[in-house]
Order: C-alpha cells, then sequence, then structure tokens
C-alpha cells in the first residue's frame, strides 16, 4: 500500500490534483495536509481521506502531517515574498526528510530555467534545494492556467467598458493549459517520473493579442493590447479596483520580460500524453470565462 499526502488540496490546483487521485487510489491511502483543517471543503470531508494539519510556516505540524507518507505532492505556497516563500518550501521538504517520505512531487512554473521573470525566482530556489535534499523528486513545471487570461492582460474585466489592455516589454505566446487538465495530469504522474523535471503544458502556443482579439469578437467590441513602457503601465494600473500597488507592478512587469523571451512559448506533448486525450482548448475556457463575468 501506497500512502499519498496532498497539501493545498482547498486550492485550484491542490483540489482538481485531489479529485483524480480519488479515481485512482483508494481514499484510505490518502491524506490531505491543511494549515486550517477547519477549512476543508465539504467535498474532502466526505471523500473518506484523512484531514492532518500542515502549516508550511510550522515545521512541527509538518512532522505529524507527512508521518507515514510514501509519496508527498508540495503544492507551492502562494505569496510573492521570495525568502517567505522558499523557506516554506524548505520546511515542508526538511520535513518530508525527517518523515521518511520516499518520493517528492514538486508543482513549479514552466518558465525558463535561466529565467528573468521574478516570480520563478522562489520556484528555482526551491527545485535546486530539493534536487540536493538527497529525496527522490519529480518537479512539475506547471504550464500557465488558462483561467488566468486576465490576470496577464492587466485586471482586465470583461464586464468594464474598457477599450485597452496596458502591458509593459513585451507579448509572447503562452501555452496555456486547464488547471482541470493539470490536475487529472499531475495526480498520474503521482505514479512515478523518479528524478525528473516535467514541463506540462497546453497544446497550444497564444500570444496576448491573439487573445485579446478573441474577446473582441466574443464581446463585439474592441479590445486593443497596448504595450508601454513600464512607467506607463504603472500608471495606468496602480490602485485598479484597490489591489496592485507600484512595487508589485514593477514586480510583476519582470513577468513580460519573461513572455519577450519567449520562456512560455514552448509546447509540450507530455501532458497530453499521460492523458490520453486531447487537452481542453484555452477558446472553450475562455468562452466560459467571459460569459460569466459579463453575466
Amino acid at each position: 500500500m501506497t500512502k499519498y499526502v496532498i497539501t493545498g488540496a482547498t486550492g485550484g490546483l491542490g483540489s482538481r490534483v485531489l479529485k483524480y487521485l480519488l479515481k485512482l487510489v483508494p481514499a484510505s491511502d490518502i491524506i490531505v495536509s491543511l494549515y486550517n483543517p477547519s477549512g476543508a471543503t465539504q467535498e474532502i470531508k466526505d471523500s473518506g481521506v484523512e484531514i492532518r494539519r500542515g502549516d508550511y510556516g510550522d515545521p512541527a505540524s509538518l512532522d505529524q502531517a507527512f508521518a507515514g507518507a510514501d509519496k508527498l505532492l508540495i503544492v507551492s505556497h502562494p505569496s510573492m515574498t521570495r525568502e517567505l516563500r522558499v523557506q516554506h518550501h524548505k520546511n515542508a521538504i526538511d520535513a518530508a526528510k525527517r518523515a521518511g517520505v520516499k518520493h517528492v512531487y514538486y508543482t513549479s512554473l514552466a518558465f525558463a530555467s535561466d529565467s528573468v521573470a521574478f516570480l520563478m525566482q522562489a520556484h528555482l530556489d526551491t527545485e535546486r534545494y530539493l534536487k540536493a535534499s538527497g529525496l527522490t523528486y519529480t518537479i512539475l513545471r506547471e504550464g500557465i492556467y488558462s483561467e488566468a487570461y486576465a490576470f496577464y492582460l492587466r485586471f482586465f474585466y470583461p464586464a468594464e467598458d474598457k477599450s485597452e489592455a496596458v502591458i509593459p516589454y513585451s507579448d509572447g505566446g503562452i501555452a496555456w493549459v486547464s488547471r482541470e487538465d493539470l490536475g487529472e495530469g499531475t495526480a498520474r504522474i503521482m505514479g512515478g517520473f523518479e528524478n525528473q523535471t516535467l514541463l506540462l503544458t497546453g497544446s497550444r502556443s497564444i500570444t496576448l493579442k491573439e487573445i485579446a482579439a478573441k474577446i473582441s469578437s466574443l464581446l463585439g467590441r474592441d479590445l486593443r493590447l497596448v504595450i508601454a513602457s513600464e512607467d506607463e503601465y504603472v500608471r495606468v494600473n496602480v490602485g485598479k479596483d484597490g489591489q496592485p500597488s507600484e512595487e508589485f507592478l514593477r514586480t510583476w512587469a519582470t513577468t513580460y520580460k519573461a513572455l519577450g523571451r519567449s520562456e512560455l512559448n514552448v509546447v509540450d506533448p507530455l501532458l497530453q500524453q499521460v492523458l490520453v486525450r486531447e487537452l481542453k482548448p484555452f477558446d472553450e475556457t475562455l468562452k466560459e470565462a467571459v460569459s460569466f463575468q459579463v453575466q
């Protein structure tokens, strides 16, 4: 019997990994590690899996959460603070070693190994630490969620009467992939792939300019993608909807430098091969999202 531990099971990716892992192995073989067990969804409570408290910021809790595990999925901590994010990941990897976990799977991102994107730096730090840990590992460079398209268009919401989406530096192709496909693929990959770094992408690369044109067609009004200076991008987007600070925007601007280097413009067939079916088309996800947001 192989015992699995899933972290981040209430999140967008982790919840889908759990959904599909439950189709592959008995619920009695699965442990869900949550920093706040009382926040478990009803689906998790009803699934029959064991729920334990595991907080990346509390190493002692991770020792208990990972006890008896053979395979562990570390879903990356959602923080833009590099040092905090890396420390939380190190805490999880160290706890996995203490618990005698045989195989660790880590959800990284699909940027390049020499990425200029700030968002990727904590992942690269974690990848290096995991490789040096002595644990059997699989690094999952998960593609950019199709559902996150609006974030890359910089706070564009279809319900708003906006004609421009302003980004800095560069546009570039992104091999968008649905969270549902990533969740199922990740669950299936947890059967093997020892000491490998895998790239899980969609089956087609699409630029932000192309997405703007698709949105224009769906809405029946024009949306233009404007590539501006970093200063202009900050001026237009700072404080929009009370959210992004100038510091955040300048940090996120490095993502568009990465697009200019074609870091996300890579299509890998592995995910489709693992699923043995066609992947969900980006256009389908976009149509669903736009229809929902304009209701």
